[in-house]
């Protein structure tokens, strides 16, 4: 929790505010969810998108979101753990805004908008009644962490007071070392 905290004091520093939006497109690693949940827990809407993206992609998606701040390689991830500690939500205040597959041929943003202190509270209860997270929880997040559900997994587990692993992407040997790790 003290880089959550970190990522919240780093993103108030740059005058980041409830509402504002926050681009990720970096691979996923445990500073991704550390920016997700201190984002989240402020009311800063992380948008999760796929580093991958071509640059039109990526620029149309940035230009429709009009992030406050953009975070599109690992340094500029691990910067955002330098903040002061600041006070964070006890839940996210917000779900990320996700992008759909664009079938309509454009991408468009989902997300469910600020919510209220006991909104927030129940929807994580409801999470965790839901998938059944607990504490002695351990997710290995081996599926791209920008999609929605590792995603969703991975900061329910960790609310829950669970540990995340997380695959930078997956490759066969790699997962079953880190299975064999986790043993």
């Amino acid at each position: 929790e003290a880089d959550q905290r970190r990522v919240a004091g780093s993103l108030r520093a740059r005058d980041l505010r409830e509402g504002d939006r926050l681009v990720l497109c970096v691979g996923g690693s445990a500073d991704y969810l550390s920016a997700v949940l201190g984002a989240s827990r402020t009311g800063i809407v992380p948008v999760p998108l796929d580093p991958r993206l071509t640059a039109y992609e990526r620029d149309a998606i940035i230009t429709e979101v009009d992030p406050s701040l953009v975070v599109d390689s690992p340094e500029g991830l691990a910067a955002l753990r330098d903040g002061p500690e600041a006070e964070l939500d006890p839940w996210p205040r917000c779900r990320p805004m996700h992008f759909t597959s664009g079938t309509t041929g454009r991408p468009k943003g989902v997300w469910s908008g600020l919510l209220s202190s006991a909104e927030a509270e129940a929807l994580v209860s409801e999470e965790r009644d839901l998938w059944g997270f607990r504490p002695d929880d351990l997710d290995l997040v081996v599926s791209p962490i920008h999609h929605s559900a590792p995603l969703r997994f991975a900061t329910g587990t960790l609310l829950a007071g669970g540990s995340v692993a997380v695959l930078p992407r997956f490759e066969p040997n790699a997962f079953v070392d880190a299975v064999h790790g986790l043993r």
